[in-house]
Parts: structure tokens; sequence; C-alpha cells
């Protein structure tokens, strides 16, 4: 009996409401440069994510109805996780492909991805990140021209913490990797940080072949006001666990200084305003968790991200006052934000000088 078709890729788009523009996402698959078939070509599958699959069809444009597969999620959360992980665990394609549903690919995109992963035998591509309205999300931050045969702590690819590109299926479903649905955010953070530092061949995809970030979306399911426990939450749980302790030192380190700088710096910044002790406490059980795995994340750190950390954990800081320090930290290319305290560690591949200009390139 002949096997059943393989697809080459399968384009896993959930979406949550009638009101993403779902068809431009498909339309622009379309466009990516391989043909929409089972046999060795781009699969379609659109999660429809506590919605019905009907009303989503009804989104499409007639032409591109009959190209995708519709598939219903009903777990009555608004975390993307379910509906990706469901796909996942229904496809059979050589490569896997999340998009988000107000997002779209640069024309020829899904062409250029699978070339380099199939000449280089990559476990993951990842495109470049275009902002629709304009500017670069710059991560990860390579060394300087560097564009493939990525090392994790080299080109800080933990700066890269969403899937969004091109991943080899058997990276994730041979080592048991799904996204995280326990967490209010941060539920691909586990799933990237064990791909790309497990060990697989991580390229960048051509430039011209981007990935663009719509802004248009009335909301996106990551935003949202909560405590501030609940959004360092995923990260809490990876700097503590025992994939994350059984790293290489070098590699704890980079981890945790991009969850200092990213997730809680920006925490931070948009609840300094409203600054609680509750909000304190989430930052010192995370800075003391950093300090006992990962000490030198913290020598890497700019003089005003120093500041702004010793303050966030001091029982009794003001609003006024962190709502200033974080601002001083923000205002980058001044000494405070390109020294660090200790000199010896100016000139370190996460201290700021080096970071800053390789994230110039990007």
């Amino acid at each position: 009996m002949p096997s059943a078709p393989t697809p080459l890729v399968d384009v896993i788009i959930p979406v949550h409401t009638t009101a993403r523009p779902v068809d431009r996402t498909v339309r622009s698959v379309v466009a990516g440069g391989l043909p929409i078939s089972d046999s060795g070509g781009v699969h379609i599958t659109v999660v429809c994510h506590n919605v019905g699959a009907d009303l989503i069809r009804d989104r499409l444009a007639p032409e591109h109805r009959p190209l995708v597969e519709l598939v219903e999620c009903s777990d009555g959360t608004g975390n993307p996780a379910g509906p990706r992980n469901l796909a996942l665990e229904r496809s059979s394609a050589r490569y896997v492909s999340f998009v988000d549903s107000d997002d779209t690919l640069a024309p020829g995109a899904l062409a250029a991805w699978t070339a380099v992963a199939e000449r280089q035998g990559s476990a993951a591509v990842l495109p470049r990140l275009v902002r629709s309205a304009g500017g670069v999300l710059r991560t990860p931050v390579p060394r300087p021209f560097r564009r493939a045969d990525l090392d994790p702590v080299k080109d800080r690819l933990a700066y890269r913490t969403t899937s969004l590109g091109l991943i080899r299926r058997e990276v994730l479903t041979g080592r048991g990797l799904r996204f995280q649905g326990q967490y209010a955010t941060g539920e691909d953070q586990g799933l990237t940080a064990r791909a790309w530092f497990g060990g697989g061949r991580i390229d960048l995809a051509p430039r011209r072949a981007h990935y663009i970030v719509h802004d248009d979306a009335a909301a996106r399911i990551s935003r949202g006001q909560r405590p501030l426990a609940d959004d360092l939450a995923a990260f809490t749980d990876l700097l503590g666990g025992s994939w994350y302790g059984g790293l290489a030192a070098e590699q704890r380190a980079a981890i945790a200084a991009k969850v200092l700088r990213v997730q809680l710096f920006s925490g931070v910044h948009a609840r300094a305003p409203q600054w609680s002790p509750a909000d304190a406490q989430a930052c010192r059980e995370l800075t003391d968790l950093v300090a006992a795995v990962a000490a030198p994340a913290l020598d890497v750190l700019s003089r005003a991200d120093r500041d702004l950390l010793e303050l966030i954990v001091r029982p009794g800081a003001t609003a006024a006052e962190v709502v200033a320090a974080s601002a001083r930290r923000r205002r980058f290319g001044r000494p405070a934000t390109l020294l660090t305290r200790d000199l010896r560690t100016v000139l370190h591949r996460d201290a700021p000088p080096r970071f800053m200009a390789a994230s110039l390139v990007v």
C-alpha cells in the first residue's frame, strides 16, 4: 500500500477571532514560493481557536478555501499554546512554520527558508523580523555578518524567544518540546530555548525572505496588564529547572542576561507608574534566582541597569523613583548605559558596547 503524501512544510496559523485578517496571512503563504500541496509542498493549517471553523472559512477568499485545512481547538483560554500544540501533533511535514494570523511572509520566503534548511541540514532557519510600519525587531543579535551555523552563546540566540521561521519538526517532536500553556505569557520560551541550545544547526534566512509583523490588529493575545509575577513565571521556572541547570555556565549566563534585560526590565518599565510591593517581591525572587544560578549575567549589565535592579528589589521604593531609574536605563548611548560597573567585563559579548554594535547590522 502506498504511503500517504507528506508535505514539506506545514504552515500553522492559529486564529482566535474573525477580526483577524487571516486571509492576508494565507495569501502571503500562497505567495511563499512553494506549491500548496501535501505531496512535497506546503500544507496550510489554520487552527480556529475557540471560534467556529465556518466563521473563519467565511473570512477566506473563495480561491483560498480549498487550500486550507481548518481545525477547531476549543480550550476556553486565550493562550496560543493549545492551538499550536494541536497542529504540531497532527503534522507529518518535515518542517513546521508558525505564523500569527495578523502577520505575513515576504514573497518567496518559504522557498528561501526551505532551500537553506535542505542545503545545510538546519534544525531551524530564522528570518529577519520586519515591522510593517517600519523598523526591525533585532533578534537574535549574531556576530556581525555571521549568518550560518550560529552559536547559541556567541550569536546571542537567547534573544530570539519566538518560534517564527522554519523549524525541523523532529527537533520539536523528537525532544518532546511543546508550547507551555500554563503561563500567561512566554509560552514559547522553554521550547525555543531548548531548540536553540539543543545542539542542532541554526541558520539565518536571506534578508529579503523576511517575516512581517503587522501592528494593525486590535489586540495581540500576549498583551495585557497582569501581575509582574505572572509575566515572569515562565522565565523564573525556566531558570529554576533541571534542563537549565544542566547547561554550561556561559549558556546559563547568556539566557539569564536576556531574561533580565528583556522580560524583567520591560515588565518593570510598563508597571513603574503603579509600582507595588508585589512587583518588588517578584523582582527579588527573579534576581535572587539569577544570582544563585547565573551570577555572571549580572556583571554584563550596564551601570544604569544595575542601579535599576538594586532599586526595584528594595522595599519601599516609590513609583516615582522606579519611573526615573527605568527612564535612565533607556537613554542608550550615554556612559551609564554603555559601561559596566566592573570595566573588566565591558568588552564581553553581552555587555552593552559589543551588543549594541552587533544589533545595528541585524
